[in-house]
């Protein structure tokens, strides 16, 4: 039986690519200083689901592959693989490597772990991303026992994955935070986040200090089985809610890089930082949007959320506000997503449709305008979308003569009611988890799903991305997808607002700083000269 094989010396990129600078430093050691802007909700590979979270995570914990910056990916804890001919056999040969309290990491931990997150009755965010496995999906349902799931330890070091259909993603899935294993009887470690001097992992850096909501250190961990490539000592993570605060710390020289989702940059101060620092803007595979709660008597009216969507004027936003060369949406999939099909599906601003919408919206709610007056914008107040809030409540205002109210709330509250659809409306963003459109449609097949955050369902639309998921010509898949995404648009349960360019900067001493198109900060390649 032919199967193709593949090793880790055939497929590790040399990477030349540098951030910040190109001149490699002779000291290559050093400490890093980086805040997020909130505390990470969890540091369990199995819960993650929001983006600080998984940035922490993918710092401490390693898997069988891990993210590069063109999307692709390398082997990792797996030095070499198997896939089978008929491209649903996954076969990984893992490399020798160790917990950082020395005990082996096995397949048997891949095992225990991704059939936990599959477990009915365990809180994961992400079960679905695993869904691509034979009976995962079943199994996640209650409806078929753990051990018919296609995931199997051979032995120690191998592990078979078996899946349901092709899918030409699984390698990139296998990078993400849901697929890193966690050590046996690990619950107590987790359960007890912010309680505890250090976390067992087997990343390349290890958690060794915890201050809940304040600050978390991390050094290089000394079993990691990569270590000789790792040039960073320690990295010192300092929570600061306001970005106006560690963008101060920045200039003052306490903080070394700003940036992307974890510690968004102060827009006040972007021609500043543009004199005086090199900023990078990456192209990245995410979207800021406006969700509906779709159970609301209200927003449950299709034409009243197509009226508020169409009285946003994004190219005004972009231009006058964000101001970084983001992409007004015009489509929910992030256009690094869609390569040469990317396209225009929506009108972005039509402030004439918008009233005719609204007036059939009034009409068929058998209600009048001031009944919408008071309905809510929930948001994280960060500055950026304290003014994206209230461009928002103007646009509808001038457009609509709609009074929506303002609500601004601390991230992980809002995060947490967004979850349990305890909100009208709201301001948030998706980051694609994995390099392919399928992953923002996906989310939206399930009113269950935990990422479908305007609990919206449509038959037709679930059906379309099934068969999608089933194709194996590439053409026939991406037509289903667009069939697909433009019943979401037409629905609109969600009205896109603009699609990201990941902007960063660090200070001079800073080097090979790194990212993914997914918004993924590589840290373990970066290194810092003493200064």
């Amino acid at each position: 039986m032919f199967a193709v094989r593949l090793w880790i010396a055939h497929i590790l990129v040399a990477l030349v690519l540098t951030s910040c600078s190109q001149t490699k430093p002779k000291e290559e050691l050093g400490r890093l200083r980086i805040s997020f802007n909130s505390f990470p909700v969890t540091a369990d590979p199995r819960k993650s689901g929001d983006f600080i979270s998984s940035t922490l995570i993918c710092m401490i914990f390693d898997g069988l592959t891990r993210c590069l910056p063109d999307g692709s990916v390398e082997l990792a804890v797996a030095k070499g693989m198997e896939i089978s001919p008929d491209q649903l056999t996954y076969t990984f040969y893992l490399r020798k490597s160790f917990w950082t309290d020395g005990s082996p990491v096995t397949a048997y931990d891949f095992e225990r772990s991704w059939k936990q997150v599959l477990n009915p009755s365990f809180p994961a965010l992400c079960p679905y991303l695993l869904y691509s496995i034979k009976n995962a999906e079943k199994a996640r349902k209650g409806l078929v026992s753990a051990d018919q799931i296609g995931i199997k330890a051979l032995n120690d070091m191998v592990l078979e994955v078996v899946l349901e259909r092709p899918t030409p993603y699984f390698l990139s899935l296998t990078a993400f935070p849901t697929f890193l294993p966690v050590p046996p009887n690990s619950e107590a470690q987790f359960d007890r986040l912010g309680g505890v001097e250090s976390l067992t992992s087997n990343g390349p850096f290890s958690l060794t200090s915890i201050k809940p909501n304040a600050e978390l250190v991390l050094t290089k961990n000394e079993k990691f089985w990569n270590k000789t490539q790792i040039k960073l000592s320690e990295i010192n993570i300092s929570i600061v809610a306001h970005e106006m605060t560690a963008w101060k710390m920045f200039e003052r020289g306490e903080l070394d890089w700003l940036g992307g989702a974890i510690s968004p940059l102060p827009m006040d101060s972007l021609h500043s930082m543009s004199s005086q620092y090199h900023m990078q803007f990456n192209p990245m595979a995410a979207t800021t949007f406006c969700t509906f709660n779709n159970q609301h008597p209200y927003l449950s009216n299709k034409n009243l959320r197509k009226a508020l969507s169409l009285a946003i004027n994004r190219t005004e936003i972009t231009e006058q506000i964000t101001q970084l060369g983001e992409t007004a949406a015009t489509r929910c999939i992030p256009p690094s997503l869609m390569g040469f099909r990317n396209k225009t599906l929506y009108q972005p601003f039509d402030a004439e449709l918008a009233r005719l919408h609204l007036e059939k919206a009034l009409e068929e709610l058998h209600i009048e305008r001031e009944d919408l007056f008071g309905i809510s914008l929930s948001f994280a107040g960060t500055q950026l979308n304290r003014q994206l809030a209230q461009a928002l409540q103007r646009q509808w205002k001038v457009t609509l003569n709609v009074d929506i109210a303002l609500n601004q709330c601390e991230p992980n509250t809002l995060r947490d009611r967004l979850i349990r659809h305890d909100y009208q409306m709201a301001l948030h963003y998706w980051i694609a988890q994995y390099s392919d459109p399928i992953n923002i449609l996906e989310r939206f097949q399930d009113i269950g799903n935990a990422k479908n955050l305007p609990g919206w369902f449509n038959e037709t639309y679930r059906d379309l991305v099934q068969k999608a998921n089933q194709k194996s010509d590439p053409i026939d898949r991406m037509e289903l997808i667009e069939i697909a995404e433009q019943i979401f648009i037409n629905e609109m349960p969600l009205a896109p607002i603009y699609h990201w360019t990941n902007p960063s900067v660090c200070q001079s001493w800073v080097k090979n700083m790194l990212s993914t198109p997914n918004g993924g900060i590589l840290f373990e390649r970066c290194w810092v000269i003493h200064h």
